[in-house]
């Protein structure tokens, strides 16, 4: 039996999906997913025909929060169900996404002995991975920058896993699904997730007006804007989902929160985009750190979340739209910042534990 955890946020799940895909068409059935009683990972897990395991989780905060004198007890409840899990079943391998979901399992799989193999997707690691890492066998990261941190570790760097779906994305059937009653620049806007509401109020006003392009805007579950479902220019969609890539290949500029994730799906189908990391405030800064990475490096344009509004977002817009290429050469340049064929590398080194 192989075991996978993660969830959470889109992040943690989607490369866990690709590498359950990956792990699949090698011929792999048995698989477990142990992730949140109640988190999006469970529907993901299902889709993906493997079976899960709920438990309790408790996050690590480094801030002040009523629930960080709840939380440890809800570790320590996952940790005894994690324990529980490894004895009936007895995984001989543990996958580990990261994230705080995470910890308990890993804890777990170092009482039994079980390997543990760890990814981190982010260019610097977070208070889980850095837990997870003492106890991994092999570390995995998405980029070669974030290799140095961890010291006397075995530490490879494979990639972010993307989703098959996503890296066979179609132009054309992105564009035809959209329905655009005109041939004019597609915008792709990826908000929706934790902390887009600053990301979507700039959207909303944006399209508003009249511009030379066309929006599509993921916009988050319960966030449809009344109002705007008349504006031909304009296609708001609370979660996308399997036409992810598609929509990627359809789009001439993408503009994002700075997500490991959506960064190498942004980068793998070599795109130029427009990053608005999430504030120190209402995260560890990894998004941050990210964006100045692919920034550094020529792939992307970033806008401070501060600095974001409709005017400051549309001529960053504009600069990239009127300019193909610059356009093309931040996607190459972007290209260049991933590894591929991460999903395949993950799954021969979960293989030499088996």
């Amino acid at each position: 039996m192989i075991a996978v955890t993660g969830g959470g946020t889109g992040g943690h799940i989607f490369p866990v999906v690709a590498l359950v895909e990956e792990l699949k068409n090698r011929g792999y059935r048995d698989i477990v997913w142990v992730g949140t009683r109640s988190g999006i990972e469970r529907d993901r897990a299902e889709k993906a025909g493997v079976r899960y395991r709920g438990i309790a989780t408790g996050k690590l905060r480094r801030y002040f929060s009523l629930r960080n004198f709840t939380d440890p007890f809800k570790v320590i409840i996952g940790l005894l169900e994690s324990l529980a899990f490894f004895l009936k079943k007895r995984p001989r391998v543990l996958f580990s996404k990261g994230g705080f979901v995470s910890v308990p399992p890993v804890l777990a799989a170092g009482f039994f002995g079980v390997p543990v193999v760890t990814h981190e997707s982010d260019t610097v690691p977070g208070l889980a991975t850095r837990i997870i890492a003492r106890r991994a066998a092999v570390i995995c990261v998405g980029f070669s920058h974030t290799m140095n941190a961890f010291p006397g570790k075995k530490v490879v760097c494979t990639g972010n896993p993307v989703r098959a779906d996503v890296l066979n994305g179609d132009e054309a059937r992105g564009r035809s699904w959209l329905g655009f009653p005109n041939d004019l620049p597609i915008v792709f806007v990826l908000g929706g997730s934790l902390g887009a509401r600053t990301l979507n109020e700039a959207v909303w006003k944006l399209c508003s007006g009249t511009n030379g392009f066309n929006i599509v805007h993921q916009c988050g579950r319960g966030n449809r804007k009344a109002g705007l479902d008349e504006n031909t220019h304009y296609r708001q969609i609370e979660f996308v989902e399997e036409r992810m890539g598609d929509l990627l290949k359809a789009a001439s500029v993408v503009v994002s929160r700075a997500g490991a994730g959506a960064l190498y799906e942004i980068a793998s189908l070599s795109k130029a985009s427009i990053l608005v990391p999430l504030p120190s405030s209402a995260s560890r800064g990894e998004q941050i750190e990210n964006a100045r990475y692919f920034e550094a490096n020529g792939a992307s344009l970033v806008i401070p979340n501060e600095n974001l509004n409709p005017r400051s977002l549309k001529e960053a817009l504009q600069d990239l739209l009127d300019n193909r290429p610059v356009r093309e050469a931040m996607g190459k340049k972007a290209r260049k910042l991933v590894c591929e064929n991460a999903s395949s590398g993950i799954a021969e080194i979960i293989e030499g534990y088996l």
